[in-house]
């Protein structure tokens, strides 16, 4: 084994041990938080729903990587359908104002930083047009801020990007705000995660794969 296997075993087993010995803590931790967030949301449930929709779309707008844990913490304190419509809408509106920021603001600045993917992407939107759009949101080929930033370099008009993004994120959505649901259930009922969790976290994974072979096929044509 040479010495960087070993620094790299060795960083493994002593993260493993210090996630182990604080994982009780950290749960209890965010239990407790979580039920301070869910008492606001049953005493201010508009206010809190309003404030949550701001808060998503400008952290999609922004390009700041938490929409996952965003999307889990909806699942986590509202309703699995109102969370879903929050999300869905936020997701979207959030990606439309990141798209309009690259276009007119950004163009030049993210031309030159994200050189490589802009050449992908924008080869693959004057090929295959909006379908190419539904394509790499459903397959997640490229992360999310990628997409919405990079698009906006493309001639594809604001409606239909919006359209097909909202469209294309719902599935990802519904899982991920349902994952969220059952994970609170977990937390709060001290029960261990279900068959229906693992189903949803193996859809998850699933997903991507198989909307990458579509991508793929679709691509080849």
């Amino acid at each position: 084994m040479n010495k960087f296997k070993l620094i790299l075993l060795l960083i493994i087993v002593t993260s493993t041990i210090f996630v182990i010995s604080i994982e009780a803590n950290i749960a209890h931790v965010f239990n407790n938080n979580l039920k301070n967030v869910e008492h606001l949301v049953i005493e201010r449930p508009l206010l809190s729903k309003v404030y949550y929709f701001v808060a998503y779309i400008i952290f999609t707008a922004f390009s700041l990587p938490v929409a996952g844990l965003m999307g889990l913490l909806g699942g986590m304190i509202f309703d699995v359908i109102d969370a879903v419509i929050i999300v869905s809408f936020a997701s979207s509106i959030g990606a439309l104002l990141s798209f309009w920021l690259s276009r007119y603001l950004l163009r030049d600045y993210l031309k030159n930083k994200y050189s490589h993917y802009y050449l992908l992407i924008n080869k693959g939107f004057t090929k295959n047009g909006g379908s190419y759009l539904f394509a790499i949101r459903m397959c997640m080929i490229f992360p999310y801020f990628i997409i919405n930033s990079l698009a906006g370099l493309t001639t594809i008009k604001s409606w239909l990007y919006y359209i097909i993004s909202q469209i294309g994120m719902l599935p990802g959505t519904i899982i991920i705000i349902i994952l969220g649901s059952k994970l609170e259930e977990s937390l709060t009922t001290g029960i261990n995660i279900d068959l229906m969790t693992i189903f949803i976290l193996t859809a998850l994974g699933i997903l991507p794969i198989i909307s990458r072979y579509y991508f793929k096929s679709y691509i080849k044509k």
